[in-house]
């Protein structure tokens, strides 16, 4: 990870803008998840969009084929990058690259999200983005804290979700309760019902 006072400093420069510039319950949560299932990202192509400081991206790459991880901010790539560095992550790429621009991207593997819905506002755009991956057969995970106004935008993935996970994250002194949903497009059977994988 980046030295905290360039982190600090990034965060002063950029307040309306810098969600980014910290690591959030819902990464720590689903760092744990893929830490307890490495088996969705052994060898894959991963790629983590909106990822902040890209520690679920950071972590995947430890056992990914290769791991691709993007935000909106320049900052934030340039973060990534330092810290793939640091850790010696041969297989990591950082890229600036906005979540609603990801579908032109060549495909992946496995799409991580993490704490995306957090504005009402982008649930049908965000929605739009992981159908598009979910019927090119990538495996999409998604972590949310649970939240009010991010309920009924998850319902709407329940659907594809084929585990859910759940876990307290502590950070800072304050509990979290994080949900992992491991989404995949259902597959339909010769009588056209769809089943779960």
């Amino acid at each position: 990870m980046p030295p905290p006072e360039f982190v600090q400093q990034a965060y002063k420069d950029n307040k309306n803008a810098a969600y980014w510039a910290q690591v959030w319950p819902a990464a720590i949560g689903l760092s744990m998840f893929l830490q307890q299932h490495q088996e969705y990202i052994a060898d894959q192509r991963v790629l983590e969009l909106a990822a902040g400081l890209g520690l679920p991206g950071l972590y995947a790459a430890s056992v990914a084929k290769e791991v691709t991880i993007s935000d909106k901010e320049v900052l934030a790539s340039a973060y990534v990058k330092r810290s793939a560095a640091q850790l010696q992550l041969n297989n990591v790429t950082a890229t600036t690259l906005d979540w609603k621009d990801a579908i032109a991207q060549p495909w992946p593997d496995v799409v991580l999200l993490s704490d995306v819905n957090y504005e009402p506002e982008v649930f049908a755009e965000l929605k739009k983005v992981i159908d598009h991956f979910l019927q090119h057969k990538v495996t999409v995970i998604i972590s949310t804290p649970q939240r009010l106004v991010a309920k009924p935008f998850i319902i709407t993935l329940l659907p594809c979700a084929r585990q859910q996970w759940n876990s307290t994250v502590t950070l800072n002194d304050v509990d979290t309760e994080v949900s992992v949903f491991v989404l995949r497009q259902a597959q339909h059977d010769k009588l056209g019902t769809s089943s779960s994988l």
